[in-house]
């Protein structure tokens, strides 16, 4: 289930980049939904064309011979059906389609630095743009510098790539990313409920969708964290320190933040 949610990462990116839409009103939804139709799609369809290519009875054997190190689930099986020459051109997507993600999440993050800094929650300096390219420059420089830091001291410590820091380190992302959409959430319901002239009637987005986005999201969370274990290796104390983290983030965020301006002139942001 976590993993399942590790996938979605990043479709909610779109509202970030909102100021550089041209029209962000009907840009942002539409890219919003096709983003989470074709995620979804994409990895149905991956998982479906595994489990018959190897079959029922043995794909939960080859995943764990892959996580043991004795196996390579997805190059073993394309070479299979593709041959050498398939192999080699999947590998290169594979390390071609990281290097998007670690570069999505790099435009991501320098993003919320700077939107958090023009909201006077992170230094100044952070919510300054490129005097020519009007881009969020000095932030991205500081989120590589501390992508940097933190690569080099896992490498220092000898921490496995794989189980120990991706694994351990996707726990804590999804955890963070379900709090997000969770406190979105319940901030759609709640500014709703409190400001009805803004509804229009609008039932299904200002009721019932955030509702049962609340409802899903508890119940992903709560299965999250209850197997927190099998993502960390089985370390209960670490577990707990990792799964927190979120939650701190969390609460210092909340005894930070100071609107700049009321909720009831700009609606939920």
């Amino acid at each position: 289930m976590l993993f399942a949610l590790t996938g979605f990462i990043g479709f909610e990116a779109t509202a970030v980049f909102r100021d550089e839409a041209r029209d962000p009103e009907r840009t942002i939804p539409r890219a919003t939904y096709a983003a989470v139709l074709i995620i979804g799609a994409f990895y149905a369809v991956t998982c479906l064309a595994f489990v018959v290519a190897i079959g029922p009875d043995q794909v939960a054997a080859v995943a764990q011979r892959t996580l043991d190190g004795d196996a390579n689930m997805l190059l073993d099986t394309t070479g299979d059906t593709l041959g050498r020459v398939g192999r080699d051109v999947v590998n290169v997507l594979l390390l071609t389609s990281l290097f998007a993600c670690v570069l999505s999440f790099h435009n991501v993050i320098a993003r919320y630095q700077f939107v958090l800094a023009g909201k006077g929650l992170l230094p100044r300096r952070l919510a300054t743009v490129h005097d020519r390219h009007h881009s969020p420059a000095f932030s991205s420089l500081v989120q590589t510098v501390t992508a940097g830091v933190i690569v080099a001291i896992l490498a220092i410590l000898g921490i496995d790539p794989l189980v120990g820091v991706f694994g351990s380190m996707a726990g804590v992302a999804t955890v963070g990313m379900v709090l997000l959409m969770l406190t979105t959430s319940v901030a759609v319901l709640v500014y709703f409920m409190r400001h009805r002239e803004h509804a229009d009637g609008r039932v299904w987005k200002t009721r019932i969708a955030p509702g049962l986005a609340c409802l899903g999201l508890l119940a992903c969370l709560w299965l999250v964290l209850t197997n927190f274990t099998l993502v960390t290796g089985g370390s209960a104390a670490l577990s707990t320190v990792l799964a927190a983290i979120p939650f701190a983030g969390l609460l210092v965020g909340a005894s930070l933040w100071r609107p700049a301006q009321s909720m009831s002139d700009t609606g939920p942001s």
